[in-house]
């Protein structure tokens, strides 16, 4: 979005510990006020302010760009639909999109791609099975290891809700309003009595059947699921099927890798490392300059 040099450094380093003390402030909001720059809290606040300082900075050299109409960054396309439409620029809200875009939206699908790349590496089977419908127009068996993927390891850890109005029976118990109720998704994505063999990484699961509702919940549910879960694994479908179709990705019979924590999503500890090479011959015939949108 236009970010280089030393404002792209600085974003790199205050984005991961924003995001820590965002997911912190959804699970304890008390912790999360302010107390001091010392505080979690004021620390949290201090990073958000030096990132919207940036923004606007970024913000200011797009509005003074002439050809800011002609540019395709992201930041660019947000205020050109803005002055398209006669609206003031507003700098919080622009900053508050970009960071959702950049956090919400991007270090989430990269995790999950990893993780795609950690799990079938280690499935040669359905590594296997994986390229050849690759090189055909079919995703079928695709969307069921994406899901398969996003059951076994969600890289968000928790959702939640509140009680609002009303109290809430649930399970026996009445909560009053302003409960906080969170739910654990992995628990919820590995339950055994939902699942036959939850532990196992069975894509087949999922071949011609979609998930259920309430034991398969990588990106919430109800009315407040993720608004780019549809994207998301748009996103992903594309992303493997380009990747399958240039490349051949080694099986390995190395242990799973763990997890770490990356700001909001948990990813592989050592970023689903794998062995690859391009493909012997190109499955499609594509003009040279033609774009690969992936």
């Amino acid at each position: 979005f236009g970010a280089e040099g030393n404002e792209l450094a600085e974003l790199e380093q205050i984005i991961p510990p924003m995001t820590r003390y965002g997911q912190l402030r959804v699970v304890s909001p008390l912790l999360m006020d302010d107390y001091g720059r010392f505080s979690p809290g004021g620390r949290g606040e201090a990073l958000m302010t030096r990132f919207h300082e940036i923004i606007g900075n970024l913000i200011d050299r797009h509005l003074a760009d002439p050809d800011l109409g002609e540019r395709i960054d992201i930041l660019a396309l947000m205020l050109n639909s803005d002055l398209e439409q006669g609206k003031p620029v507003d700098y919080g809200a622009t900053g508050d999109e970009l960071l959702t875009i950049l956090v919400a939206g991007h270090e989430t699908t990269a995790s999950s791609l990893a993780w795609t790349i950690e799990r079938v590496t280690r499935h040669p089977e359905v590594l296997e099975r994986l390229a050849v419908e690759a090189r055909s127009e079919g995703n079928e068996y695709r969307l069921a290891v994406m899901n398969e993927v996003l059951r076994v390891r969600p890289v968000i850890g928790i959702t939640g809700r509140s009680v609002v109005k009303q109290s809430f029976e649930l399970d026996g118990w009445t909560l009053p309003p302003g409960t906080r109720i969170l739910c654990n998704i992995r628990d919820t994505n590995l339950d055994p009595a939902a699942y036959d063999e939850a532990d196992r990484f069975d894509p087949g699961r999922y071949v011609g059947r979609k998930p259920d509702t309430y034991s398969w919940i990588p990106f919430g549910g109800g009315l407040r699921r993720c608004l780019g879960a549809a994207f998301a694994q748009m996103e992903m479908d594309i992303v493997l099927r380009t990747l399958l179709r240039r490349f051949d990705l080694a099986a390995t019979t190395r242990p799973a890798e763990g997890e770490r924590f990356k700001g909001i999503a948990y990813a592989p500890s050592k970023g689903a490392v794998a062995m690859v090479r391009p493909v012997a011959v190109e499955p499609e015939t594509r003009p040279a300059d033609e774009p690969v949108h992936a």
